[in-house]
């Protein structure tokens, strides 16, 4: 009988003569016929100690008991890769892994898993798994074959990702050593095509006033600080420090938890200037989380549990204020993109956005005023490269320079002047 998959076994109180234990239910191949069945269920532990499943069923994985029943139990050549794939969830993905993860990349790798690797390679057998085919897929759902499909910059976050997959199943033996098809594939060079926005300050307030306060108060507080939105929404009252006119960067909140601050840079507290201080004061007045452990801009829908959603704000607010601003346009028009939830490719009406260059908006929002603010700083108010890193709480100048910076053509044009003026001043004369 073939196997039936990665198993985590199933939980059962069991009344013993020491009282209600816990005990641990899996599966294997019997070695006389090579059937499918249950095998003695193992021991966790008492359930006084352990009163609940959740508890009981920690305890399980920290006495090794789901490695246990997994191990040894399917042939190398009979793994596929969502066994392998579950495996590596439970070990490398754990916050007790030998080299835990930031819980970001924990929770990415989660989701390319859920909603694009799992749902494709799932029932694959790994040693028949093909790079040719990978390849060809990966391919199949770029934006090279699809009007709305992955970046090139994510098709190689999952490459990435696959190779870790068959490393992990090498290493604990859960397949050959030979076999890791992701060693041959090869994807496009994965440098982001992704060109910014860069919002002038007439371009920030136009959008400023186009906004309540609260929106308003974020915006502000995102393009003279550069803070990151994750930053903004893990902001709570006792961070700011009125009397010295800073605030101090805790935490951030990322997809519904409170997580470290991106980098050791990033803890750097941010100044704040008086026009700040007094929308940040204003906002405070209007809301109705104004207690110190108050997070600055709590969610209403959860009662102030949680801080406000950013991709909500963003569709909402920002967007319909970029439009009123004349900084973007928007048309309806037929598109194709992929699903993210069945992977499928899906055809209808899209409201596509537009810059004022006539080229296809794909990403706007809060990391806008980022940009700007580094762009602003070191193109036209020629600050040294170094307070513009020290500003935007970043590890090196140059990669605020090089990532975060453009310079306009205005700037191009006065920096060939000076080329201009030095050879014809040199010269006396120019052409006229």
């Amino acid at each position: 009988m073939a196997h039936k998959g990665y198993q985590s076994g199933t939980l059962k109180k069991v009344k013993t003569k020491h009282g209600m234990v816990w005990k641990l239910r899996y599966f294997a191949h019997r070695s006389t016929d090579g059937k499918w069945v249950e095998q003695t269920p193992l021991l966790v532990g008492r359930v006084q100690d352990f009163p609940n499943e959740r508890r009981a069923r920690d305890e399980a994985v920290r006495l090794g008991l789901i490695e246990q029943i997994n191990r040894n139990i399917v042939p190398a050549n009979k793994a596929t890769f969502g066994f392998i794939a579950r495996d590596y969830q439970r070990v490398a993905l754990a916050d007790d892994a030998v080299k835990p993860k930031g819980f970001s990349t924990r929770d990415t790798e989660q989701g390319f898993l859920r909603k694009h690797l799992l749902p494709r390679w799932d029932k694959e057998v790994a040693v028949e798994m093909k790079p040719l085919a990978i390849e060809l897929w990966l391919k199949s759902v770029s934006v090279d074959a699809v009007e709305y499909g992955q970046e090139w910059e994510s098709l190689t976050k999952w490459r990435r990702l696959m190779k870790d997959i068959f490393l992990h199943g090498q290493k604990h033996e859960l397949i050959p050593d030979s076999c890791n098809p992701m060693e041959k594939v090869k994807v496009k060079a994965s440098s982001s095509n992704y060109v910014p926005i860069i919002l002038t300050p007439k371009d920030t307030f136009s959008i400023f006033s186009k906004l309540p306060l609260l929106q308003q108060t974020m915006v502000l507080l995102d393009a003279v600080t550069g803070l990151r939105y994750s930053e903004i929404a893990g902001l709570r009252w006792k961070d700011v420090d009125w009397e010295n006119k800073s605030i101090q960067i805790q935490r951030r909140w990322i997809r519904n938890n409170v997580d470290e601050p991106k980098t050791k840079a990033s803890k750097a507290p941010v100044v704040m200037s008086d026009v700040l201080a007094a929308h940040l004061q204003a906002w405070r007045r209007q809301t109705t989380f104004a207690k110190a452990e108050d997070w600055i801009f709590a969610s209403v829908r959860t009662k102030g549990a949680t801080p406000r959603v950013g991709n909500m704000l963003v569709r909402d607010y920002l967007y319909p204020a970029a439009v009123k601003a004349g900084v973007l346009t928007k048309s309806r028009m037929q598109a194709t993109w992929i699903d993210r939830k069945t992977g499928k490719t899906v055809e209808g009406e899209k409201t596509v956005y537009f810059d004022r260059k006539g080229e296809r908006v794909k990403r706007f929002g809060f990391h806008q005023f980022r940009h700007s603010l580094s762009s602003f700083l070191t193109t036209k108010k020629k600050v040294d490269p170094k307070t513009a890193q020290t500003a935007l709480r970043q590890s090196n100048a140059a990669f605020t320079l090089s990532r975060y910076t453009q310079t306009d053509s205005d700037e191009l044009m006065a920096a060939q002047q000076m080329m201009v003026d030095a050879i014809f001043g040199a010269a006396g004369t120019a052409i006229q």
